[in-house]
């Protein structure tokens, strides 16, 4: 017998639901669109369909499995049969969100082909025009759309991967750069360095780093190297001068001025204070 999810779901949800036929290539079962509502809560301890989601506004949660993400506007999510798939809404900013689902051969042929059979959330997709697509497909001819619902779906899947490479892409160079700017604390350091290190330019390093860490470059490297010296100056004998010139400091002047922005104290006074506590 075929389980039927559990649903929480006192808010709105307008669906367009397929009545053709289908094939065990291809079986198109619903397209929805769900309105914000704080209790939205879906469950499938063992799921026999595929589920893609793209959250128009809002934000909410998501697993299948072990694997877990939050999900924010702009994001796509992938969700496939012989899993476990539990998606919620966050209770205070909950979401909208444009889905379909469906089972095949065919999507799980497209999802390998195309490099998506693995994947779970695909972060900043922001082309929900393709999720219109499926779901005004539905609507508009419910019981023989399934041939240009399938190119629909196709051309999805198209755009997921193509976006996903690019964000992986990305997202390895963050964290090379990362590693760089770690490498590299005892020294001053510019944000064309960690750019040229990964070979983008400056203003797209910090985009992309930021994408990946909610960070700027600099602001971790400020962050990490300040860390650096606080330890030195709770673990090392090392002078107040000589962790400045380990640092690469011009001198302890401008030591002194940098550990004085980064937590109100200089390097004497944080060393005294936390030897007496």
């Amino acid at each position: 017998m075929k389980e039927h999810p559990k649903v929480n779901n006192p808010g709105t949800e307008k669906y367009a639901v397929y009545t053709g036929a289908g094939t065990p290539a291809f079986l198109p079962l619903v397209a929805g669109i769900t309105l914000p509502s704080p209790n939205y809560a879906i469950y499938r301890g063992n799921a026999d369909i595929y589920v893609f989601e793209y959250v128009l506004d809002g934000k909410g949660y998501v697993r299948q499995d072990d694997e877990q993400a939050e999900v924010y506007a702009g994001d796509a999510y992938i969700l496939q049969p012989g899993r476990c798939h539990h998606y919620y809404s966050d209770a205070k900013t909950p979401w909208t969100k444009i889905w379909l689902n469906a089972g095949g051969s065919l999507i799980r042929h497209l999802l390998s082909d195309y490099g998506l059979n693995q994947a779970l959330l695909i972060p900043g997709f922001g082309q929900q025009q393709y999720f219109y697509n499926l779901f005004d497909t539905i609507e508009k001819d419910p019981s023989k759309c399934c041939g240009r619902l399938a190119l629909c779906l196709h051309e999805l899947v198209q755009a997921l991967s193509s976006h996903y490479g690019s964000y992986r892409e990305e997202h390895t160079q963050a964290v090379m750069m990362k590693n760089f700017i770690e490498q590299n604390l005892t020294r001053p350091l510019k944000i064309e360095a960690a750019a040229a290190s990964v070979h983008l330019s400056p203003s797209r390093a910090i985009h992309v780093f930021k994408e990946a860490f909610g960070i700027s470059p600099y602001r971790h490297y400020l962050t990490q190297r300040f860390e650096l010296a606080q330890s030195m100056l709770l673990y090392t004998a090392l002078s107040i001068q000589e962790i400045s010139e380990h640092l690469g400091f011009a001198d302890y002047h401008h030591f002194t001025i940098f550990f004085r922005k980064e937590c109100g104290m200089s390097p004497s006074q944080f060393r005294k204070k936390t030897k007496l506590t």
